[in-house]
């Protein structure tokens, strides 16, 4: 079959779906649609509508005595179209055939099936169901090709109702999107400002910086920041090992007759973490920040082993 134009294939897709076409014409579109992209997945929705339309309702067994009405009449109606073909008008026996090859007239025939006897005609008329056979032939067609019509047209609004409900939950789902955005976007600003207002507090001129190493000095730890006008307080450390089971970090301020407590935290999988605590302490005050491994919820001096200290 000569190539099919996308036009003639688009108004074949419902037959195709539901295999009334012939095979040639059914491969012609589907090598079409295997390669259009609106074809393609308007032939996918009708299949799957007629699919799903063969599920709709469940099957039952036929009633005996309808099937036994059906099988007559098929039987009926062939033995009529055979009689029709062979030429053999259906009705009574002729027996005046016999009697005329007595008389010797037995071998003459006029046209128009007459058979002649002595002088008199006689026309055999065909049976009855011969003519109600040829009736109901035409409507019987029209009765298929208007069930075909019909449905495709249920396909064509199965394939509709599929395509705009998938398309109601597309805008349903990004309506949800669009709803949750106002409180992610406040969590974010939030962040934000939280991040600004401590780079504000660590980048004054009253900001003194720590820095920390391991015990025996030979690793960096991180550093801690301290701004004086505000007492705001940031510890940041990196390649810290973890803690021990039930055990945490924990800051302390050294000063010269104290270790002040300024709170726990526990590294990420890297060793790296980030504290912020606010606590006042004068100006001159501080010698030196240590950490040790405490504890969870602290203790009020250090007990444990010292994994970091820094001094002014």
């Amino acid at each position: 079959m000569n190539e099919m134009s996308h036009e003639e294939a688009f108004s074949e897709m419902a037959a195709v779906a539901l295999d009334a076409v012939s095979p040639s014409v059914g491969d012609a579109i589907r090598e079409h649609a295997g390669v259009c992209p609106q074809c393609g997945p308007e032939l996918t929705v009708l299949e799957e509508a007629v699919a799903a339309m063969g599920q709709l309702a469940p099957s039952a067994a036929l009633n005996p005595g309808r099937s036994a009405g059906i099988r007559s009449r098929l039987v009926t109606r062939a033995r009529a179209e055979r009689e029709t073909k062979s030429g053999i008008a259906a009705g009574p026996p002729d027996f005046t055939r016999g009697v005329a090859s007595l008389t010797g007239l037995g071998h003459r025939k006029t046209p128009g099936a007459q058979r002649v006897l002595n002088g008199e005609s006689k026309r055999v008329t065909p049976a009855q169901p011969v003519s109600a056979t040829q009736d109901t032939e035409p409507s019987s067609r029209r009765f298929n090709w208007l069930a075909i019509a019909a449905t495709v047209a249920l396909v064509a609004t199965g394939a509709q109702l599929m395509r705009v409900t998938a398309e109601r939950n597309t805008v349903r789902d990004r309506l949800v999107t669009i709803d949750t955005l106002p409180p992610r976007l406040d969590s974010l600003a939030s962040a934000l400002n939280q991040k600004e207002a401590m780079i504000t507090a660590m980048t004054g001129p009253d900001v003194m910086v720590v820095s920390l190493a391991s015990e025996d000095a030979r690793e960096q730890r991180g550093r801690v920041m301290w701004n004086r006008a505000s007492n705001d307080w940031i510890v940041v450390t990196y390649g810290m090992p973890q803690p021990r089971q039930g055990m945490m970090y924990q800051v302390w301020l050294v000063t010269d007759d104290a270790r002040i407590p300024a709170g726990m935290f526990r590294p990420d999988s890297d060793g790296k973490a980030m504290m912020q605590t606010t606590h006042a302490l004068s100006r001159d005050a501080l010698r030196g920040v240590a950490i040790t491994e405490e504890p969870e919820g602290g203790v009020p001096a250090p007990t444990g082993p010292t994994v970091a200290t820094g001094s002014v």
